[in-house]
């Protein structure tokens, strides 16, 4: 073979061997408009510009993406990488939609970066599907003047709450409590379950443990707060937190950048404090709230799985957190959260507010995923709207949303065996 043939050869080779590294990564992210181009900047500058990795991005609305990706992930079209909402995680990876994290060597030091108790929402049995990303907390916002004013104490328990319910309420003011998201019943019935050291269901999954004398007595005491103190199913939020009709509100951690943009006339009058919690025995008081979290997961589908990690372990390191969450700030006061515990450090946030915010975090406990769940928790929500609404005896209420919780939980496990035999 002649030299110019040898060259010849030499360069396909070359090619043929650049283009089998060159990787392009598909994801897919409800990330768009001001956020969605500080997105794009931050994977082409720091991500693509070290790894060479290539990726495409895009802005799938998040509230239609699970369907959407089920019919990609079936027709053989389906993203790389996935942005999806917390409680959409387990049933696509037990589906066998989403790819089982665990099976990466390093997958623990990446773990290790969050808090523990958000990880049950995206685990079932050995096997993870996904990564938590952006996190809203619950905490508790309430009027300084109004307290001020009324020789009122920030609440730290939910004792204080009630007691200053009362206390508004005879100055005809509201309080409110609101989880916001799928769920709004389950989201705010989940606290005072777990403040009692409890979960909404059998720790192997495979039934209801709304019957349990802890997860009875939390029924009992957030219905209450409406039968007995009053506290409104509804309220308007922004306009009655301005007006101080409302001026104690415990509400996610998004609201507090909403305050500040909305209702700019208050700045000064109004400040946070954190969820309201339980006396335990030892006279220490358990807050832990809960929340919602987007998440990032790879689909199963990809062929290009080590990439996809790659991308993966960057969305959740310290640098990308920080540098997103401070850059969206800065373009329009945008003040979201990460679950990393380090770059909550440099949240762009008031920084004698800061402490607060990494408590909330680390007492942030997501809901426990188990088959069927998402359409158990339906079940709380009769409960709660036939004691509250129609005057039922709470106890009886849950006792039968346990019965119907189980029985949904356990048909969904003989609907999904096949694919939890093979986890």
């Amino acid at each position: 073979m002649n030299t110019k043939k040898l060259l010849l050869v030499f360069a396909v080779t070359c090619l043929v061997a650049g283009l089998a590294f060159a990787e392009k990564l598909v994801v897919w992210t409800w990330y768009g408009a001001e956020l969605g181009q500080v997105f794009q900047e931050l994977v082409k500058t720091d991500f693509t510009a070290k790894t060479g990795i290539e990726v495409e991005i895009e802005v799938v609305p998040i509230d239609g993406i699970m369907n959407k990706l089920l019919l990609s992930f079936i027709g053989g079209d389906a993203p790389d990488i996935v942005e999806l909402y917390s409680n959409q995680v387990v049933e696509l990876g037990i589906r066998g939609a989403l790819l089982n994290l665990s099976e990466f060597a390093d997958v623990k030091s990446v773990t290790d970066q969050l808090n523990p108790m958000l990880l049950p929402a995206l685990q079932y049995k050995s096997a993870l599907f996904a990564l938590p990303g952006e996190i809203n907390w619950t905490w508790t916002y309430y009027r300084t003047d109004v307290f001020s004013e009324m020789g009122l104490e920030v609440p730290e328990t939910w004792d204080d709450i009630r007691a200053l319910a009362l206390k508004l309420k005879a100055r005809n003011m509201d309080t409110y409590y609101y989880y916001q998201g799928d769920g709004e019943i389950v989201g705010k019935y989940l606290p005072f379950v777990f403040q009692r050291g409890a979960d909404i269901y059998k720790p192997d999954g495979t039934a209801s443990n709304l019957d349990s004398p802890e997860a009875v007595a939390a029924f009992k005491e957030l219905t209450d707060l409406h039968k007995q103190y009053h506290l409104p199913v509804e309220d308007p939020i922004w306009g009655t937190f301005a007006s101080a009709e409302t001026p104690l509100q415990i509400l996610q951690n998004w609201y507090y950048a909403g305050f500040e943009l909305t209702n700019p006339q208050i700045s000064g009058k109004w400040d946070i404090t954190l969820f309201p919690g339980t006396k335990r025995a030892d006279g220490s008081i358990d807050r832990t709230n809960t929340g919602k979290m987007l998440t990032w997961s790879i689909v199963s589908s990809t062929k290009h799985k080590d990439a996809a990690w790659e991308l993966m372990k960057w969305l959740g390191s310290t640098e990308f957190t920080t540098k997103f969450m401070q850059t969206s700030n800065q373009i329009h006061g945008n003040r979201i959260f990460f679950s990393n515990k380090d770059s909550i450090d440099f949240a762009p946030f008031p920084e004698e507010k800061l402490h607060l915010a990494k408590e909330a975090l680390a007492t942030c406990r997501m809901q426990t995923a188990v088959v069927g769940g998402h359409i158990a928790n339906r079940y709380i929500d009769f409960a709660f709207n036939k004691v509250v609404i129609q005057g039922d005896d709470p106890e009886t209420a849950i006792r039968q949303a346990a019965k119907e919780s189980t029985d949904e939980i356990q048909r969904k496990l003989r609907e999904f065996d096949r694919y939890i035999k093979t986890l």
